[in-house]
């Protein structure tokens, strides 16, 4: 067994077309395993086998050819590379081996062989024949153009020439889909007397390691690796694209369901919605709507779903179409799995899906246009324009983790390649350089236009700011150009306010303006601790007021008891500070009236000025007493009028 990652080949055909017969002479191994199969001589279940070629190994995933076992054959396709097709020299195509290569088909898969069986019971004279019929089955199909091997299993006739294209299949097949962890479909699920749990499946997406970790979906269990094989042996490294057995620990076999997977943690996750295209076959006897109810066959598992078309209210037959899956309990998938469709009764094979969101959000009307250009964009598969409709939807934002999921990257393959042309926001988001230039603007005018309507305004609402440019951009973006815009010092930020660098709201008021608020100013600075009413001012005055208040030069502080707003001049309350420190220098403690006398005051101002001291750290409170602390002034050196 090499490091290089094995071909998955499924064998398909109609049923006693040799399938079994012929993957047994090609590698040694009968994959009938059951007394059921072998009494009858009809395979019911999977089969598997292997052969090694020195182009690399063969995993022969042997599908029952019976259409009571489509699941099987399903299954065996499931996390194939590639198809051996096997059809009967003496009966050529046949009703299953019709479904078996569209169901292929359906599930992604673009090369093979057709190996033409029994064909030691045909005159030599007669292949043409046949081989003309077979070509023209395998017309319009993913087998058109692939090689066609006559053989027989009884005389060995064709087998060296079988074996030679295997090899060159083994050598031009395109490697397995990346995925951003370990996805192993478990097909069978047995115990083993001194191995404990085995499952068994074919690996897809990354490596897994004898030892490590994994979490079985979409329960959610987490499992411990004991042991490893491939092949027959123990390996401390199995490969994606190979079948693989895996021993755990800590779990017993009745307690893991058939058609579970086997996962990286954190890789992928369950969910009750996914998100797909849908393909309808061309022989469908009806359309597919909205509320349709279909089996979904994927991996190694069926389950039932409820159809919410996305932008059409049918998909005629031959049509193809977006459509969200709605599941009764969580399923587990991955963006790119293919799966196939068929009615629940009569059961028939309808179609296939590819999966472009495996956990899908609630459709909603309002939303519905943007989430089909999305999907769209997904099924392209390119993550530059997967990122682009995210942040088209997520205004201006691309969640690293969504990105991940609907691009079948890792999180970190998406951090490296859309660091070329974003930027981080915080772990999990990022932003296009383009969308940052734009909010950082964006951010700029809002507050220049709060300015212009409001000049003599010192400052602007930092929560208006970020609502009104929410509508337009997500709260992560506003925070990230907010940070840089503080920190390159164009933007001043304080209390829940911001202002741009240079607003001057001083420079907006005329000359009698501005000597009516130096008159204001100097009443309140010349009352101390005993400020005038700011109540009884006039209109134009409370708005000089206010001015005031934020630039700093007075502190607005409330009286709770008696409901009122007072104002003190910022130089009162740090000479008031500075007294009650002479007054009871630390640790003397002193009581609500002994401050108001010390400060020649009324109980009307000491109350809110002691609790503003409070606030500050600047005195302490126990109980009905306080003392100065020892903390420096912070009030800091006031603005002067101009």
């Amino acid at each position: 067994m090499t490091d290089a990652s094995p071909l998955s080949l499924a064998v398909i055909g109609h049923v006693n077309h040799g399938k079994t017969a012929l993957v047994r002479t090609l590698t040694g191994i009968e994959t009938d395993r059951l007394p059921e199969e072998q009494a009858r001589g009809l395979s019911i279940t999977l089969g598997f086998a292997w052969r090694d070629y020195p182009a690399g190994g063969v995993d022969f995933l042997d599908a029952p050819g019976h259409e009571d076992f489509i699941r099987a054959m399903v299954m065996g396709a499931t996390g194939a590379r590639a198809a051996l097709l096997v059809v009967s020299a003496t009966e050529g195509f046949g009703r299953q081996t019709r479904e078996h290569l569209r169901i292929a088909g359906l599930l992604g898969l673009r090369s093979g062989i057709v190996a033409v069986t029994k064909a030691d019971l045909l005159a030599e004279d007669a292949w043409p024949v046949v081989l003309e019929r077979i070509l023209g089955e395998l017309d319009g199909t993913f087998l058109a153009g692939e090689p066609v091997v006559f053989c027989s299993s009884v005389t060995g006739a064709g087998l060296d020439a079988l074996h030679d294209e295997l090899q060159a299949l083994a050598s031009r097949s395109s490697p397995p889909d990346p995925l951003p962890g370990a996805y192993l479909p478990l097909d069978r699920v047995f115990s083993v007397a001194g191995a404990g749990t085995v499952a068994t499946g074919t690996l897809q997406g990354r490596t897994l390691t004898a030892g490590g970790e994994a979490i079985l979906q979409p329960s959610g269990r987490k499992v411990h690796l004991r042991l490893l094989q491939a092949h027959g042996q123990a390996t401390e490294v199995a490969h994606p694209g190979g079948r693989v057995a895996v021993g755990l620990r800590g779990v017993p076999a009745h307690e893991v369901r058939l058609g579970e997977v086997l996962c990286t943690p954190g890789a992928y996750e369950a969910a009750l919605l996914v998100d797909v295209e849908l393909t309808l076959a061309s022989d469908a006897a009806r359309p597919l709507r909205s509320t349709d109810e279909v089996r979904v066959m994927w991996g190694a598992r069926q389950d039932i779903a409820r159809l919410r078309l996305i932008g059409a209210t049918a998909i005629t037959p031959g049509g193809r179409g977006l459509a969200q899956l709605r599941f009764h309990a969580p399923v587990i998938a991955y963006a790119g799995q293919r799966a196939i469709l068929r009615r629940p009764s009569p059961a028939e094979t309808i179609g296939g899906a590819t999966v472009l969101d495996p956990a899908a959000p609630t459709l909603r009307a309002k939303t519905m246009e943007a989430r089909g250009a999305l999907l769209d964009a997904v099924a392209g598969g390119g993550l530059d324009e997967i990122a682009a409709e995210l942040a088209s939807r997520g205004g201006g934002s691309v969640s690293v983790a969504e990105a991940a999921r609907l691009s079948r990257r890792s999180a970190q393959e998406v951090r490296n390649h859309l660091g070329r042309t974003c930027e981080m926001l915080d772990d999990d988001v990022m932003a296009l350089e383009a969308a940052v230039a734009e909010a950082r603007q964006a951010y700029l005018d809002q507050i220049a236009e709060a300015h212009r309507r409001q000049p003599a305004r010192a400052w602007v609402s930092l929560g208006g700011v970020r609502n009104t440019l929410s509508r337009m951009m997500s709260r992560e973006l506003i925070a990230h150009v907010e940070k840089r815009l503080s920190a390159a010092g164009e933007i001043r930020l304080e209390h829940g306010q911001a202002a741009l660098r240079d607003h001057d709201p001083f420079a907006a008021l005329s000359p009698a303006a501005l000597a009516r608020l130096q008159e204001i100013e100097a009443a309140f600075r010349a009352a101390a601790m005993t400020p005038p009413d700011a109540s009884a001012l006039d209109a134009e005055d409370q708005a000089l007021l206010g001015l005031l208040v934020e630039c700093g030069r007075l502190v607005s502080l409330r009286n709770v008891a008696l409901r009122q707003t007072l104002a003190f001049h910022v130089e009162a309350l740090d000479e008031a500070l500075e007294a009650l420190r002479t007054a009871f220098p630390p640790p003397a403690e002193f009581t609500t009236g002994e401050a108001r006398a010390a400060l020649g005051t009324s109980r009307k101002f000491i109350v809110p000025a002691l609790e503003f001291f409070d606030d500050r750290g600047e005195t302490v409170r126990r109980g009905d007493l306080r003392q100065v602390a020892d903390a420096q002034n912070r009030f800091g050196v006031p603005r002067n009028p101009p």
